[in-house]
This record gives structure tokens, C-alpha cells and sequence, in this order.
């Protein structure tokens, strides 16, 4: 439960950040785990609640500072796998969104790619770890 409200949250906090309906959709469903793209966002934000959870337990005493740190090392690799399933999101989505015109018009379509070339561009890191950059830059 507590892996479902994070990946709520994350896909409505990185969402937010689209203007363009399409990217905006796109994104957060993918964040939630509806479309496969990129690395399995749900098992990272998993491990990591039952890292912080192993770290509140009683058993750990003088390991807890240890345990605690590892689950903010992962927390903090959250945003960047996040990236890389936005990138794979939205690499695809440049592939397959010309075909969404029996849906959005033409300047929904327009204003997704544009927002989707900008933000990979802004986010070329991202896209070469998730091993798209080279198909956004051809």
C-alpha cells in the first residue's frame, strides 16, 4: 500500500511539470506503472519503504544508522530511475503519438512533441541511461 501512494505521489509530483496534455497523461500513467517503459520504478520505491521499515524496527539498535542510510542512498536513486522512465516514456511517445489523431488534435499533438524534444533535451542524461538518446537525436 504504502508503494502504491508513492508512486502516486511521484507520478502526480513529475506530471505537474508537463503543460501539454499528452506528455502530461503520458507521464504520469507511466510513473504509476501502466505502461512499461524503462526500469521497474514500482520494485525501486518497494525496496526502499521496506529498507526505511527494516530501520525503524527494534531489532537493529546499533545497525539502524547503517540501515537508515542505505534506504536514503536508494531514496536518492529514485529520482534519477524516475527520469529514466520518463525518458523511455516519452522516447516512445514520439514514436507512436502521430498515430493518436483519432483522439487529440492536431495541436495537442504538436505541443506533446514539442514538450517531449524539450524535455529530453533538457534531460539528455537521463535519456542516455535509459538508452533512448541516440533514437531522440537521429
Amino acid at each position: 500500500m504504502r508503494t502504491r501512494k508513492r508512486l502516486n505521489e511521484l507520478a502526480h509530483e513529475r506530471a505537474s511539470g508537463f503543460d501539454a496534455t499528452i506528455c502530461h497523461n503520458h507521464v504520469y500513467e507511466t510513473v504509476q506503472g501502466h505502461h512499461a517503459h524503462g526500469p521497474n520504478l514500482e520494485r525501486y520505491v518497494s525496496v526502499t519503504e521496506d529498507v526505511y521499515e527494516l530501520a525503524a524496527g527494534e531489532d537493529l539498535d546499533d545497525r539502524r544508522l547503517d540501515v537508515f542510510g542505505a534506504a536514503e542512498e536508494i531514496n536518492d536513486h529514485i529520482d534519477d530511475v524516475v527520469d529514466e522512465v520518463i525518458a523511455a516514456a516519452l522516447a516512445h511517445l514520439l514514436e507512436v503519438i502521430d498515430d493518436w489523431n483519432d483522439v487529440h488534435d492536431q495541436d495537442d499533438i504538436d505541443a506533446g512533441i514539442h514538450e517531449a524534444r524539450d524535455w529530453l533535451q533538457d534531460n539528455h542524461e537521463a535519456a542516455k541511461r535509459a538508452g533512448v538518446w541516440d533514437e531522440v537525436t537521429a
